[in-house]
């Protein structure tokens, strides 16, 4: 089995859904695999420079012909307004493949699948609403989409006729911050607390997902925490830091170790080590691994221990459910007292996620 390859994807058509949010479709592109909630990473050059960024997919596998992502114009973000403003029809974007572990549960179908979205974090999750209703029959699904208002909200029509077509499977709550009636303007921890009760929210049977700003995310998080739902089964995506991240901690061993990774179906030796990580000391071989954030955020790096131990300076996206099975994230990883080796090409997705 084969790693995640690169790829030349072509834009085949451009929409502007609401001011400043567009999608972007792609031609078809044989042995672009994904999985609904994943993202692409895309790199280009500008200035000469290499930069990196990850976008949701909007699409979802078996539903969709074409793959599509959502883009939100950043008036600071090189890429976004490289994409938004200059990027058209015929334009090719080199992308390095999906990845990410903002997707649904594998095996057992969800009972009810609770959704948490502000802004342009409705992209993957719209992708997981789609898949969630229309490939589990009897999945309950929940939606909160946070909003400044109706006009800025994306995608609000198509979500609005699932809910037409799904009546009895999908609960849909709008919320804006132009809303009079102050209450239901924003999304705090007293109305998450009343939603969860009013949809039936439990422990054992609710899978939560949730995408947006940074200080949203960790509210949700901490409210569904502190009321006893499991970490395994809250999920969270978050791509580029919305203020520096701490620096990271330094690995208690701080001795050099042999490193032997298989990739896309070929092995590699290389040795990793305080100050650098498994990642950092890839790249400066000459071994092109995938990655995007390089923070111990996103997960376009993950990789599976087979061997050895690896410590992590920084994790916010793996589970311990994640982490039992091996997966670990090279970007902020260390060989810990010995050599380790590492698995890419059995991150896969399809089967990955059977061991979660």
């Amino acid at each position: 089995m084969r790693g995640r390859p690169s790829f030349s994807l072509t834009i085949v058509h451009k929409e502007e859904l609401v001011p400043g949010f567009f999608r972007f479709t792609f031609a078809p592109q044989p042995g672009l695999r994904s999985v609904a909630g994943q993202f692409l990473t895309f790199t280009h050059r500008f200035n000469g420079e290499e930069v990196r960024r990850s976008y949701s997919l909007l699409s979802v596998p078996g539903l969709d012909d074409s793959a599509s992502i959502g883009v939100r114009r950043i008036d600071n973000g090189l890429f976004s307004r490289y994409l938004c403003d200059e990027a058209a029809p015929g334009t090719v974007l080199e992308c390095i493949g999906a990845a990410g572990l903002f997707v649904l549960p594998a095996g057992d179908e969800p009972k009810q699948v609770f959704l948490l979205a502000a802004g342009s974090g409705i992209t993957p999750v719209y992708a997981l609403l789609r898949a969630a209703l229309l490939q589990h029959a009897h999945t309950e699904v929940v939606l909160v989409y946070s909003n400044h208002n109706r006009a800025r909200a994306a995608l609000i029509k198509e979500i609005g006729q699932l809910a037409i077509d799904f009546p009895g499977r999908f609960r849909l709550h709008l919320l804006f911050s132009d809303d009079p009636v102050l209450r239901r303007a924003h999304l705090n921890r007293e109305l998450l607390l009343e939603l969860l009760q009013e949809e039936g929210a439990s422990a054992e049977h609710t899978w939560f997902y949730t995408c947006g700003p940074e200080a949203y995310m960790r509210m949700c998080s901490y409210v569904l925490r502190g009321e006893g739902f499991p970490a395994d089964r809250i999920r969270r995506e978050d791509f580029i830091p919305l203020r520096p991240s701490p620096p990271p901690l330094a690995p208690p061993d701080s001795g050099r170790y042999e490193v032997r990774v298989y990739w896309q179906g070929r092995g590699y030796r290389f040795t990793a080590g305080r100050p650098d990580s498994i990642l950092k000391s890839a790249l400066e071989a000459g071994l092109e691994l995938p990655y995007s954030c390089g923070l111990g955020r996103c997960a376009s790096c993950v990789a599976r221990c087979v061997e050895g131990h690896t410590w992590l300076a920084r994790n916010e996206v793996l589970t311990e459910a994640d982490l039992a099975c091996g997966l670990t994230l090279p970007c902020s990883a260390f060989p810990q007292d010995g050599p380790v080796t590492l698995r890419f090409d059995d991150t896969d997705m399809g089967t990955l996620l059977e061991d979660l």
